[in-house]
């Protein structure tokens, strides 16, 4: 009998590690999800500054690249004229807009005097990751009250 309850007991801890584990890898994951992907754009991170100048003859043009939907800032200290894939958009020094997941866009920007700005890119979480990441935490959860019922029967029986 003392040998079963020790090998429950043992069971019981083993899964309530596991758990643990399961919350703590679930837990930063998440919180790499809110903090940290958002602003790992490929080829960008979290943003892009750029200069108008005469050495580039007053223009500036960059690809985007949208892994899941990307919102884009557009800041400027002076007006610029802004085009989007070749369509013109608009004069301006902020602007805001969106490329959808797997799209493309490249950005073209003029002005007839030296500009300086930034572009500020922040990537939506798709939902299979934020998916994976509440599965995780909900086998720790589940795992440690599995746990806390085998320790309740062990103590029960003894």
């Amino acid at each position: 009998m003392k040998d079963l309850l020790s090998e429950k007991s043992k069971t019981g801890l083993l899964i309530l590690l596991l758990s643990f584990s399961l919350l703590v890898v679930g837990s930063a994951y998440f919180v790499y999800l809110q903090v940290v992907f958002p602003k790992l754009v490929p080829h960008h991170g979290g943003g892009e500054r750029f200069t108008l100048s005469k050495a580039n003859n007053y223009t500036y043009q960059i690809p985007w690249s949208a892994y899941s939907r990307l919102h884009l800032d557009l800041q400027a200290n002076e007006t610029v004229e802004l085009y989007i894939d070749g369509g013109y958009i608009c004069d301006c020094s902020r602007y805001e807009f969106m490329i959808e997941g797997g799209g493309e866009a490249l950005i073209l920007l003029r002005s007839d005097s030296s500009v300086n700005g930034m572009f500020t890119a922040r990537q939506e979480i798709p939902s299979e990751k934020r998916l994976s990441a509440f599965i995780i935490l909900s086998a720790g959860l589940m795992g440690i009250a599995i746990s806390i019922r085998i320790h309740r029967r062990n103590g029960a029986n003894s």
